[in-house]
């Protein structure tokens, strides 16, 4: 069965995912970005990362743009999916529900060239390295090797882009600076 057909038919989480026409932002980078959950008004409407219905950047969007444009890279040039797959509005729930997509985003890593993941926040960092973190500060900016379907995979956990987020953009800086050296 095909992914995104997966996605539309899931309803573990309780939650229905939205039809989609594809779960993943194709790029020319070797890395791939994975966010959380994807916003009500977001890119599985939009169509394009980060973006909204109406073509602004959101807010997580902005950041993330600007840490890429820091590098000489922008959104456009990214990978880029979510670990959950459905619309999440209980954040209570990534956790299970990051779980429950893990397969799903085992199976998108796979058909992808991207040989480097950018984990945006805990639960998707969690969910791949499949353990439980206590304290997020501690796997930031570090490099995991993974294997996942028999693939390799180098895994850099970062903090959220969220404006929210008081790390998102000026702790970001460092990893960023690191990644030009896999452009």
């Amino acid at each position: 069965m095909e992914i995104n057909t997966k996605i539309e038919l899931c309803n573990k989480c309780g939650s229905l995912p939205k039809l989609i026409e594809n779960s993943v932002q194709l790029g020319t980078t070797p890395f791939i970005f994975i966010g959380e959950s994807p916003a009500k008004d977001g890119w599985i409407n939009s169509k394009k990362a980060f973006y909204n219905t109406t073509g602004k950047l959101q807010g997580s969007g902005r950041v993330l743009e600007k840490l890429l444009n820091n590098i000489g890279l922008s959104i456009s040039d990214i990978y880029f999916t979510e670990c959950c797959k459905c619309i999440i509005e209980d954040r209570k729930k990534l956790e299970k529900c990051s779980q429950n997509c893990l397969p799903i985003l085992e199976e998108q890593l796979n058909l992808l060239p991207c040989k480097i993941i950018i984990t945006m926040g805990l639960h998707p960092t969690q969910a791949l390295l499949k353990t439980k973190i206590k304290k997020f500060a501690d796997y930031v900016g570090k490099n995991f090797d993974v294997i996942m379907c028999n693939k390799q995979y180098l895994l850099i956990p970062i903090y959220h882009p969220s404006p929210l987020n008081p790390k998102g953009y000026k702790e970001n800086i460092p990893i960023f600076e690191n990644l030009k050296s896999y452009i």
